[in-house]
């Protein structure tokens, strides 16, 4: 089977399964509500980017010492390594504001656009 196939056939063997009973779980019932859009504040939170050294570690067997080599490492990369997170902070952080900038000004277009008087049988753009 070629790569390609593989989620056609996946999917065609799924449903051959269910048909046959292959799977008791019931997902007529099962759905996914979006998530509530982030305003602002929280947008500006996730653009600072706070690495945490604590969390430096590795989970092989022995591995004390993998984890002292990473923290040596990043020890000696602290300079490089805070240079590349303020830059991309601040691109965050700009960007982050732009968004709403970008928001503000299409609610404000919005809010024109539907007090504008309309001829008759015109469309309005609808309330959010």
């Amino acid at each position: 089977m070629r790569p390609e196939e593989a989620l056609s056939a996946a999917r065609e063997a799924a449903a051959q399964a269910r048909a046959r009973g292959g799977y008791s779980d019931d997902l007529a019932r099962f759905q996914v509500e979006a998530p509530e859009r982030p305003g602002i504040g929280k947008l500006l939170e996730w653009a600072v980017i706070e690495p945490d050294m604590a969390q430096l570690h590795s989970t092989r067997r022995l591995g004390a010492p993998i984890t002292a080599l990473k923290r040596a490492l990043a020890r000696g990369m602290a300079q490089y390594n805070l240079q590349v997170l303020a830059q991309q902070t601040r691109f965050n952080v700009h960007m982050a504001m732009e968004v709403s900038l970008l928001a503000d000004r299409v609610t404000r277009l919005e809010e024109r656009a539907r007090d504008e008087v309309r001829p008759p049988g015109a469309r309005s753009i609808p309330p959010r």
